[in-house]
């Protein structure tokens, strides 16, 4: 478990001030970072397997793949292994045609829990498409007003759809005391509002966390249900999770949407399948066609840009790759041409080497050997 922050008499005194000023959480004083333990620390909500559960085929040998993070500046490749273990890797996982390949754990138990952070976006997105599938949502173009009445009331407000939200168009105003207060405090009904928009929708884009929020907000009130209890029927249970997966919540009981969802590296790899194979699972189709090609086709319409779209993001038109991303780059890569997933779960690095580790780079470098 992570230590506490150990805070100097002075210090204190000042971030005691600047939370006070900026009504962030206390608690996030001596919390620190988010870290894995988050799962643990919060309330949540807890959704366990079935007694059958879908299982990847796995391979004895071990994978012989030579990558380069360019982390020295230098043209050296090293095995998988040894660039894993050379940054804060807790688990990397390459899956092929429902194949395990390779599979690396940091002591590690198999069935080991990994916060998300923003991949949880992603899950969301595919919710949202869900509950649209089933009819609880008129569509994305949909108004957020007829869900949420109590967002200010304004023009720009009124303008707000839900495709604004899952694209990060929203025009809201940034607010990393919102953030913290989401993250750390009891209440996240209470900020919406406190919401306040820095341009009409549309117009531009801005990642932001309370965007996803407010998608959890409107999900939950359209199917008259927790999120996770509808995620739990529409798709955890559907592609066969074989561990438990976490969902913290305010003290309220509200998923923090934007953030929090904790599972196994094995089940955000059974997510990762479901968007593989373009919404079906075997024979069965669990998210539509339609849902599916919205969210990872290249749309620069309305705000938003080249790369990023419906809370995925999108890769090279060369390899019609794409992916979920989140904090201290948690990564669900998907390559659909090859049939290959890959789920890379990281605890916090160190600030330099974190920045100049290009993922993504590494993930076309392994999916290229294969």
């Amino acid at each position: 478990m992570k230590s506490p922050v150990i805070v100097k008499p002075f210090t204190f005194a000042a971030i005691l001030l600047i939370c006070i000023t900026s009504c962030v959480p206390f608690k996030s004083i001596f919390l620190g970072h988010p870290d894995q333990n988050d799962a643990y620390r919060f309330n949540r909500n807890v959704i366990y397997p079935k007694k059958t559960n879908f299982k990847f085929d796995k391979l004895s040998n071990n994978l012989l793949i030579q990558v380069n993070d360019w982390t020295s500046d230098l043209p050296e490749s090293k095995p998988i292994e040894d660039l894993c273990a050379s940054h804060e890797v807790r688990e990397l996982i390459i899956i092929k045609n429902d194949t395990i390949l390779f599979n690396y754990k940091n002591n590690e138990q198999s069935n080991e829990l990994h916060s998300s952070y923003s991949m949880s976006k992603s899950v969301v997105s595919c919710l949202i498409g869900m509950a649209i599938d089933d009819g609880f949502l008129e569509s994305e173009d949909q108004y957020v007003k007829a869900y949420l009445p109590e967002l200010i009331q304004n023009k720009n407000s009124a303008a707000l759809t839900i495709k604004h939200l899952l694209d990060h168009t929203s025009g809201i105003q940034s607010s990393l005391a919102m953030d913290g207060r989401m993250y750390y405090g009891k209440d996240i009904q209470k900020e919406i509002k406190k919401v306040r928009f820095k341009c009409a929708p549309g117009e531009r884009q801005e990642y932001l966390n309370v965007n996803t929020q407010i998608l959890g907000l409107i999900l939950s009130k359209a199917v008259g249900k927790s999120i996770s209890e509808y995620a739990k029927e529409r798709l955890w249970h559907p592609i066969g999770i074989s561990n438990e997966i976490r969902w913290s919540t305010d003290k309220k009981g509200v998923e923090k949407a934007f953030c929090c969802i904790s599972a196994s590296t094995l089940d955000y790899a059974k997510f990762g399948r479901l968007y593989l194979n373009g919404g079906l699972w075997d024979d069965k189709r669990i998210l539509s066609e339609y849902w599916f090609n919205q969210s990872i086709r290249r749309d620069t319409s309305d705000g938003s840009s080249f790369n990023f779209n419906y809370s995925w993001h999108i890769g090279l038109k060369k390899y019609g790759d794409f992916m979920a991303i989140g904090l201290y780059k948690q990564h669900l890569y998907i390559y659909p041409e090859k049939g290959i997933i890959i789920v890379l779960n990281n605890d916090r690095e160190n600030e330099l080497d974190a920045e100049r580790v290009n993922w993504w780079n590494v993930f076309r470098q392994i999916a290229d050997q294969l």
